[in-house]
């Protein structure tokens, strides 16, 4: 899947072959308007069909954690070995797929691809930028655009049109856009805050996520899934989940049979700046140890992000005069979910010591000057809602 949530059926049948095909669409139309070289038209068409090629099942929920344990493991660097031949022990013959031995160098030095300008797209020098990689992308261009039609979204793909008419190549460094492509743009900003924050924060979506954590952190832990095995296709990784006689079997079935999760309150710390960087798996560890338990069999759901909901953009316009687009937004999911089938229902006055905990916690771990925050009653569809003036009810 090119999607996380499996509640949102919509986004569950996005798959990352099409988008990988979108992506190298709009690169074809870019290469022609720009009378692309044809060996600069060949490393970019590569680059747009390879570039989410060794992105492990389940995504970077897999990919987070097995950093945990692998601090240096990375998609991209994995992305190079394939592309080079040396993943593994430097078999370039490998079987990722059963049966199928991995033959793509020999592929692409047959159709005379350059191997290292293919890996310099997808995975550019720091501070750099490339058609496929920067604040502003094809691919990010295609796969919010492709999510907010499946959602069914008015706008979606009237939008992508507008933009597709109005950006070109500069070079294999980027994009240029006209004025006619601000408009739109700031539409894409929309679309993106608005399907990140269903994502994060919708309450019938948390109980999914925690599930999907708590799967794929068992899985890590019991070596399921491995920095060197990472490569496994999804259906093969869930039929491990689910083996017979497995630590994770019956979490397993249940992305089958139903979650029995449940959402018991959150609260969702928005705009805040701080000095430290933490792994959502810190992030919960410390809420456990930090805040006594409120609910039997529960525990932490965290999702901790910044400049994924919202993203401040810097488009170049075909004039060169440089625009910027949107703002980062930073925020820190923390949720209480009760594991097991039975209702888990707080008082208020329960909800409100469990929420003055877990606020405290936040501060005490994250040292922010200022932050607003939002509850599930709040939830309203749009990270930018007003929460200056929420209150904890005494």
């Amino acid at each position: 899947m090119n999607f996380d949530v499996p509640l949102i059926q919509e986004l569950g049948r996005s798959r990352r072959l099409p988008h990988s095909i979108g992506v190298t669409f709009l690169a074809v139309e870019l290469a022609h308007k720009a009378n692309l070289k044809l060996s600069d038209t060949k490393a970019l068409l590569a680059a747009a069909l390879l570039h989410d090629a060794a992105i492990p099942p389940y995504g970077h929920l897999v990919e987070s954690e097995l950093k945990f344990i692998t601090p240096d493991f990375s998609h991209e660097e994995n992305l190079a070995k394939i592309i080079r031949g040396t993943l593994g022990s430097g078999n370039s013959y490998q079987h990722i797929i059963r049966k199928k031995e991995l033959k793509l160098t020999p592929i692409l030095q047959k159709h005379g691809v350059d191997i290292e300008s293919v890996i310099n797209i997808v995975c550019p020098k720091k501070g750099t930028t490339s058609p496929i990689s920067a604040d502003i992308d094809i691919d990010n261009i295609d796969n919010v655009h492709r999510m907010a039609a499946m959602l069914g979204w008015e706008g979606a793909k009237e939008n992508i049109k507008i933009i597709r008419n109005s950006m070109r190549l500069k070079g294999l460094s980027g994009l240029i856009f006209t004025k006619e492509a601000i408009e739109p743009l700031h539409k894409w900003l929309e679309f993106r805050e608005r399907i990140y924050t269903m994502i994060i924060a919708h309450p019938e979506c948390i109980p999914y996520n925690a599930l999907q954590t708590d799967l794929v952190r068992l899985a890590v832990d019991h070596d399921i899934i491995t920095p060197t095995d990472w490569y496994m296709t999804e259906p093969e990784f869930e039929e491990k989940l689910r083996e017979k006689g497995s630590v994770t079997e019956e979490l397993g079935w249940q992305l089958i049979s139903g979650c029995e999760y449940k959402l018991v309150d959150y609260v969702w710390f928005k705009n805040f700046s701080s000095p430290k960087k933490l792994k959502n798996k810190e992030i919960s560890d410390y809420m456990s140890s930090n805040v006594a338990e409120t609910v039997k069999n529960s525990g932490y759901f965290v999702w901790n992000e910044k400049g994924l909901i919202s993203r401040a953009i810097k488009i170049t316009l075909d004039d060169n005069k440089i625009i910027h687009l949107g703002k980062n937004s930073t925020s820190c999911m923390i949720a209480l979910v009760k594991k097991s089938p039975s209702q888990a229902k707080l008082t208020k006055a329960q909800s409100n010591k469990w929420r003055r905990a877990i606020i405290k916690s936040f501060t005490d771990l994250f040292e922010p000057e200022s932050f607003d925050f939002d509850f599930p009653e709040t939830y309203t569809g749009s990270f930018y809602s007003k929460t200056d003036e929420l209150q904890l009810e005494h």
